[in-house]
């Protein structure tokens, strides 16, 4: 059972970074102009004498999950995976045999039905911001039939 547990763990990782790669692989060759570059010469001006303080923002994308629970034991085959993320965001959900594809709205909140195999299934969500910023998490459901 250990054995199976780290090997969806590691399959789950190499999937979603597989996803990944691609994801910004596919953002990357979409944006490449092709139009020759313009050179520019530099300007300077010196506006004055004092330092302006350098201000640092930064922006951080966070996925909550709302359902399923963290390592839950469910009795449906079908799911909703629920949560929030930035607004308007791109997610990518894998299971060890599926990847779903999705988007926040407005707000942040997403609801994705997905469909999990027998036993314990390792869940990777992706979420890539405006910014391409990417935020990961990961979410342990089993699902069985038995009665306990």
């Amino acid at each position: 059972m250990l054995k199976d547990i780290i090997l969806a763990i590691i399959l789950g990782t190499l999937l979603g970074f597989g996803l990944t790669g691609g994801y910004f692989a596919v953002k990357k060759s979409s944006s490449v102009s092709t139009n020759p570059p313009q050179i520019v010469a530099p300007t300077v001006q010196v506006t004055s004498s004092t330092p302006t303080p350098a201000i640092l923002t930064t922006q951080s994308n966070q996925i909550t999950i709302i359902s399923p629970q963290n390592q839950s034991i469910v009795a449906n085959s079908k799911i909703t995976v629920k949560g929030s993320t930035a607004p308007n965001s791109y997610l990518i959900i894998t299971t060890q045999t599926k990847s779903y594809y999705s988007q926040s709205d407005p707000a942040g909140n997403f609801a994705v039905d997905i469909e999990i195999d027998s036993g314990a299934n390792l869940i990777s969500l992706n979420s890539f911001d405006s910014q391409d910023i990417q935020a990961t998490s990961t979410l342990l459901v089993t699902y069985s039939t038995a009665k306990i």
